[in-house]
């Protein structure tokens, strides 16, 4: 049996205010046996005779520090493979940087709209401003770069499609974004082969928002040597061995 919950509106959630959520839930849970260490960089394995057994990371004020594990999860979106290279594990994983315009319109449409020439599409989303405008999210375009910055030429593209069925929209914001693409379009979740104690949880694409949940059960299952409600070999990391 599967729950879920259906938005009557694309682009309904928050990630940040979602994310903050979740870190406040497990820390009133399970305070007593997580601790939270923001502001570290992860730099390298620490390996000792094919057995991997921690972690070292530079800290705020630019110190390393190594930590020792039982278990490692690696869910570091684009940067997974770096990771993953360093030590010889198949960890196909490529950055995908999409672009995201914010907008807002008199026109109140309740579904999502594809955009003239096939550029991408709006997404009404479930808000709308103090005027009573209705925002929408638009989004299209897939570069392969490690670059973060927001292509303008991408952004006018993608509003000047968007003005054909929102001709009165008005700017917001616009950003890039990188979306973790893995080899075969399917999220890598699970123990890798040369490694037992490493796991990892990357390759999202652009479905982490979406499957994000699923994904994090299904590694807590693998983690725990539980039983599985799916087979989950189509997810393991193995396939690319």
């Amino acid at each position: 049996q599967l729950n879920g919950s259906i938005a009557t509106m694309d682009s309904s959630g928050d990630v940040s205010l979602f994310c903050r959520g979740l870190l406040k839930n497990l820390l009133s849970r399970h305070g007593d046996r997580f601790k939270l260490v923001p502001g570290e960089e992860v730099t390298d394995f620490e390996v000792d005779e094919k057995i991997l057994f921690g972690v070292t990371s530079r800290n705020q004020n630019g110190d390393f520090v190594t930590r020792q594990c039982d278990k490692i999860v690696l869910a570091l979106w684009v940067r997974s493979a770096e990771l993953c290279n360093s030590i010889g594990v198949p960890c196909p994983v490529y950055p995908a940087k999409g672009h995201l315009v914010t907008v807002s319109s008199r026109f109140d449409y309740k579904y999502n709209i594809a955009l003239r020439g096939g550029l991408g599409y709006a997404a009404p989303m479930a808000i709308t401003n103090s005027e009573g405008r209705r925002l929408y999210r638009l989004s299209g375009f897939v570069d392969f770069t490690t670059g973060n910055k927001a292509n303008h030429e991408r952004v006018d593209a993608l509003v000047d499609a968007a003005r054909a069925d929102l001709p009165d929209l008005e700017i917001i914001d616009s950003s890039a974004c990188h979306r973790p693409l893995s080899a075969d379009d399917r999220a890598l979740i699970g123990p890798t082969k040369s490694y037992p104690t490493l796991f990892l949880c990357t390759g999202f694409g652009s479905r982490g928002w979406s499957i994000g949940l699923g994904g994090g059960k299904l590694l807590a299952i693998e983690l725990l040597g539980l039983k599985h409600d799916i087979d989950p070999s189509p997810y393991l990391p193995i396939r690319f061995n």
